[in-house]
């Protein structure tokens, strides 16, 4: 067995653990309506792929637009790319605590969500894994939320498989040897795998980042330009353009969706930075591209 981080066993730990629970029949499994897809919603956002919540300790209230629930310790969310969701923390018997399993360009990312005394939900622990195999895993959460096409005597099972399918996917990911070769400070590899997590959040900044991985906004924003060349702001912006650009090219998506599925909250800001860094237009690098 492949040697894993502390951070990665703690991962392992609770993804076995809502496993042993699903397959037992123990674990309630949570899927909101695909309906108002990419809409802006105060409070909300949503993303363009489909994540997976796993309640860790309380509950979170999730509002969303066909759908409002309470996902309580050991249940299971799955939220349908696309939804948009606002999430309040509680705590209960246990402290707050919430994993989210979310896709990423190029493998995956486990994410740790945790209250603040403002009772925002604040992420830390983000562990990204380059995997071909845990990117295409995601699948099976867009067939979790076709689920209503099942009949009603299958859905419950289809669904289990389904998830079971995509954790044992990601606990086998987490094993695989890794190439470690990493020059960055702790504080600035922690911002940018922090930062990937929320990119279609417009609220990201540098200072909740900063607030999120433990030092100053100055001291974050002096090493990140020191060890990356560019500002933090600059390299979200540029982050952010990246991802619209694999959007552009699925037609599921407008412009405008594109945008709000990248963080930006206005349209004529989207297309301002996307043209700074690209030299185009949304839509004319969507021409371009041959996806129009």
């Amino acid at each position: 067995m492949t040697d894993i981080s502390e951070q990665q066993a703690a991962y392992e730990r609770d993804l076995e653990t809502a496993l042993a629970r699903l397959r037992a029949g123990k674990a309630r499994v949570r899927v909101p309506q695909a309906v108002e897809l990419h809409r802006r919603r105060p409070r909300s956002h949503f993303h363009p792929t489909p994540e997976l919540f796993v309640q860790t300790g309380g509950a979170t209230e999730f509002e969303c637009p066909g759908d409002r629930f309470t996902l309580r310790t050991g249940e299971l969310a799955v939220m349908p790319r696309g939804v948009p969701h606002a999430e309040v923390p509680i705590d209960r018997r246990t402290p707050y605590g919430v994993l989210v399993c979310l896709h990423s360009r190029d493998g995956f990312m486990l994410h740790r969500g945790r209250a603040t005394p403002e009772r925002g939900i604040q992420g830390w622990g983000t562990e990204r894994l380059a995997s071909t195999r845990g990117r295409e895993a995601f699948r099976y959460l867009d067939e979790v939320a076709e689920a209503g096409k099942v009949p009603v005597g299958h859905r419950v099972r289809f669904v289990a498989g389904l998830i079971e399918v995509f954790l044992v996917t990601l606990l086998s990911e987490l094993h695989r040897p890794a190439v470690v070769s990493d020059a960055r400070s702790p504080h600035v590899r922690e911002a940018e795998k922090l930062a990937r997590t929320m990119l279609a959040t417009p609220e990201l900044s540098v200072e909740g980042l900063a607030a999120s991985v433990g030092c100053a906004t100055d001291t974050l924003s002096r090493q990140f330009h020191r060890e990356r060349g560019v500002t933090l702001t600059t390299w979200i912006a540029k982050e952010r353009v990246a991802l619209a650009k694999d959007l552009l090219v699925d037609a599921r998506y407008n412009v405008a969706e594109v945008g709000w599925a990248c963080g930006f909250s206005a349209a004529s800001y989207f297309i301002r930075v996307f043209r700074t860094h690209t030299g185009m237009t949304p839509r004319a690098w969507r021409v371009a591209a041959g996806a129009a």
